[in-house]
C-alpha cells in the first residue's frame, strides 16, 4: 500500500492510478491535475500525452517529458 504522490491522503490505487491506468476518467479538473502530477512522479509518460490538450500534442517531446520527469525531484503537489 503506497501514498498518493499527489498528497490526497489517499492510497495511489485508490486516487490516481485508476485515471493514469485508464481504469476510470478524472472526475474534476482538479483529479486531472492531480494525476498528472502523480504520472510525473510515478514516470508514466504516455498518460501525459494522452491527457495533454490536443492542441498543444503535436509539439509535445516524450522523450524530452520522460527525461526531466525521470531526473527531477517532486517534492509535493501544493
Amino acid at each position: 500500500m503506497t501514498d498518493c504522490p499527489c498528497g490526497s491522503g489517499l492510497e495511489y490505487a485508490a486516487c490516481c492510478e485508476p485515471c493514469i491506468t485508464g481504469v476510470a476518467p478524472a472526475a474534476t479538473a482538479e483529479a486531472l491535475m492531480r494525476s498528472r502530477y502523480s504520472a510525473y512522479v510515478m514516470h508514466d509518460i504516455p498518460y501525459l500525452g494522452a491527457t495533454l490538450h490536443p492542441q498543444h500534442r503535436n509539439d509535445w517531446d516524450e522523450a524530452a517529458t520522460r527525461k526531466w520527469a525521470e531526473n527531477a525531484q517532486w517534492n509535493s503537489l501544493e
